[in-house]
């Protein structure tokens, strides 16, 4: 069945109309829009959404829509207040487990959850709460395999009895993935964990029916094998995923820093890394396309985020983005804290690449 032509064609991040190519073939696909386009939608078009995320306020009337929505309180760096809404080509059905709200099409299921802090609780207690639900969900509905995870903790970089807050998450969803029998190896989503104006633990998610690739950064100690230095469990995520929908490839860009080896390379220089952190991207993009897709080539078909520990750098971001991607390619600038102190900013994102 089509979606609704309205929003189907319009991206107002771009200011232009996609190609039928570079969205209809897959899915699930992202579009980042103005806030104020929800208040317009109508029930057609809420039909075919799969969820929405906003980056401080949402229309009042998000409340009450069908599809799962998930405000997160982080401030917007740039004039254009976007968010995200996520389509499915055709319509969708809703659902609500353990806490967990969430919209599926058949091939792919998007989630969103607000567990409240609890002072009496432990972070990974909390964490690994969290992730059994989800974990416990896709299993029950048949989207067993994640494919990206969005974490947004409260003061990520405190510390308490020995371990940050970052720390403790990692322990919580390690013990979680551990007890599902995951393979480090080959299941583990895509994923990034930032640190937000909240009082509890803001995931969104999606799974999918069949598995994704898991792509590794050569230029990177995985994730999961890092030495103890940085916590008694090792963060449980890949650098990507890589879906194939049909002939679509769509690649998510785990939240990738200025890290080579399992080392922060220039500390207190955010202009080195945000160019140590860009040819990070470049790198798994080769990875995933090998070395097909090129960051300043791809245009609309890359979208991406950037975090940013301090708004002092936002002009710098902006210009060497400007200087690096293609003018059509649209990106969000929030300022949020990076999981370790070292580190000043993140980039993730969501690409669509040539097909091989």
């Amino acid at each position: 069945m089509n979606a609704p032509a309205r929003m189907r064609y319009f991206d107002a991040s771009l200011g232009a109309r996609k190609s039928r190519s570079s969205v209809f073939d897959a899915p699930v696909y992202l579009s980042l829009l103005p806030a104020e386009t929800l208040d317009g939608m109508t029930s057609t078009e809420q039909a075919t959404v799969l969820g929405v995320v906003g980056f401080g306020d949402l229309p009042e009337s998000a409340g009450d829509a069908p599809y799962p929505v998930l405000t997160l309180p982080m401030s917007h760096l740039d004039d254009q207040k976007l968010c995200e809404v996520w389509q499915s080509p055709w319509p969708v059905s809703h659902g609500e487990n353990q806490g967990i709200r969430y919209a599926c099409n058949g091939e792919v299921l998007f989630g969103v959850l607000y567990l409240r802090g609890n002072e009496r609780e432990a972070v990974e207690t909390g964490t690994y709460r969290a992730y059994r639900r989800i974990l416990d969900l896709i299993h029950v509905a048949g989207y067993k395999h994640l494919v990206r995870m969005w974490n947004y903790l409260p003061r990520i970089n405190d510390e308490y009895l020995g371990l940050e807050n970052y720390q403790r998450f990692c322990l919580g969803r390690h013990q979680a993935f551990a007890e599902a029998d995951y393979l480090f190896d080959r299941d583990l989503p895509a994923a990034s964990a930032i640190g937000a104006g909240t009082d509890g633990l803001l995931i969104y998610f999606i799974a999918a029916r069949v598995p994704g690739r898991q792509i590794e950064n050569p230029r990177q100690v995985s994730a999961y094998r890092y030495p103890l230095r940085y916590g008694p469990r090792s963060p449980s995520f890949s650098r990507a995923t890589l879906m194939e929908f049909g002939g679509v490839r769509q690649l998510y860009l785990s939240g990738t820093a200025s890290i080579v080896g399992h080392e922060t390379l220039h500390p207190e220089d955010a202009a080195g890394q945000l160019v140590e952190t860009l040819i990070n991207v470049q790198t798994v993009l080769d990875e995933a396309s090998h070395a097909r897709a090129r960051l300043d080539e791809l245009g609309p078909d890359c979208t991406l985020k950037i975090y940013l520990r301090h708004r002092k750098h936002f002009s710098l971001a902006k210009k060497t983005l400007a200087e690096t991607l293609h003018p059509l390619s649209p990106v969000i600038f929030l300022q949020g804290d990076i999981c370790r102190r070292d580190l000043l900013l993140e980039i993730e994102g969501v690409i669509r690449l040539p097909c091989s």
